[in-house]
């Protein structure tokens, strides 16, 4: 293959086996606050397994890959369950939403996790 100019160690490079789009999609939108099991399920799919740091505490979380909290009333909705790196902390769930997107994106994930960000939002948000 080499002979014919194709580059055969970007070949043997591990292809992302999953992509994190760090924004919450159109799709997700009517799930946040929609309390049934599939949208627990759709949602549980995008962000399970990722880990961010959270600052305030100073502790690493992993998301939970089983499934996520609900929240009732005013401000309510879907969390992500969170799992601390840390013995001396608990579960904690964190609302999705773009605080808890922006953690997971300043965090290094795991090998094969491809983090997109959507620079077109964040540039017209800025506006």
């Amino acid at each position: 293959m080499k002979n014919y100019g194709v580059d055969v160690e970007e070949l043997k490079a591990p292809k992302s086996k999953r992509i994190f789009r760090a924004w919450v999609e159109e799709w997700e939108l009517p799930l946040l606050k929609k309390n049934d099991v599939v949208a627990e399920i759709r949602l549980c799919e995008k962000y399970k397994g990722l880990t961010f740091y959270d600052p305030d505490n100073e502790c690493q979380y992993t998301v939970y890959d089983k499934n996520l909290e609900w929240t009732r009333g005013r401000g309510g909705g879907w969390s992500l369950i969170c799992q601390p790196h840390n013995d001396d902390f608990e579960d904690e769930p964190f609302l999705i939403g773009e605080m808890v997107i922006g953690l997971i994106t300043e965090t290094e994930q795991e090998e094969g996790v491809e983090i997109i960000r959507n620079d077109k939002m964040r540039s017209s948000a800025s506006e």
